[in-house]
């Protein structure tokens, strides 16, 4: 464990040196709250409640998505992964006594606790900003839930990733897929719209798979949507899919790696 530690620990210092994507993650940050207050705006106009969403809370439920995904990182683990074995660079990380799952997952770890505080301190100048009132209205066990759910949804997003990066052993060339499956997840975790918009069928759907549980769910829980109960619901869920998906990528690295003619060892 000392040697993912050292590695959570260099990363996060490294973010100190990169004070631009700082500010580009806060700016980013800003600009979905942004989007969102305008959009919502014009469409409350008149109205008070919409999928039992008052104006207020749908603002709250947005700065907390924008939160989370502004702390995801996990999409640069496919990209820098895919890049690495179609140069042959990847070979070093496959002599090192350090998995490569665990390298890639300390090295996002620490670029997404350095950003936190960033993240939080860009939400509350938008809500300084816009006069928005930020209530928190779920009770402790929600909460608890809710930051329970993001960790683990964090987790799994790394793993999918790392999985995603290394299916370049196979196919040379996967940049559509992230891009498709990127655009897929930017809906169904609820970061675009509330899924709870959403037809009740559509919904139940969604509820079976890990990425919703990664920012609507706990959204929901802090805004007070949603019951303890269907909060411990969707850390099951997200709990089984994220060891099932380490499973998938042990086993698929095991295999694919065996295909590799990686040059630079």
């Amino acid at each position: 464990m000392r040697k993912y530690r050292e590695v959570f620990r260099l990363s996060f210092k490294m973010q100190i040196v990169w004070r631009f994507d700082v500010a580009m993650t806060m700016a980013a940050t800003m600009g979905r709250i942004l989007a969102g207050w305008i959009v919502w705006q014009a469409v409350f106009e008149g109205k008070e409640w919409i999928g039992g969403f008052t104006f207020h809370s749908m603002i709250s439920y947005y700065f907390i998505c924008s939160i989370v995904r502004s702390v995801d990182f996990s999409h640069q683990i496919s990209g820098e992964i895919s890049e690495l074995i179609r140069t042959g660079r990847f070979s070093g990380h496959m002599v090192t006594p350090m998995s490569p799952m665990g390298f890639f997952g300390a090295m996002v770890a620490g670029e997404s606790a350095f950003h936190l505080g960033f993240s939080f301190v860009a939400a509350a100048i938008c809500a300084l900003v816009f006069g928005v009132d930020i209530t928190i209205t779920g009770g402790v066990p929600q909460i608890l839930l809710a930051a329970a759910m993001i960790l683990l949804g964090l987790a799994f997003t790394a793993v999918f990733q790392y999985f995603m990066g290394i299916l370049t052993f196979k196919f040379l060339e996967i940049e559509f897929f992230l891009h498709v499956q990127w655009s897929i997840i930017a809906f169904v975790t609820g970061s675009m719209v509330p899924l709870s918009l959403l037809p009740k069928a559509a919904l139940s759907v969604l509820r079976l798979i890990p990425f919703t549980h990664t920012a609507f769910t706990p959204a929901m829980l802090l805004t007070g949507q949603l019951e303890a109960s269907e909060g411990l619901a969707g850390l099951a869920v997200t709990a089984v899919w994220t060891a099932a998906m380490l499973c998938v990528a042990r086993y698929a690295y095991g295999r694919l790696r065996k295909k590799y003619d990686g040059v630079g060892v």
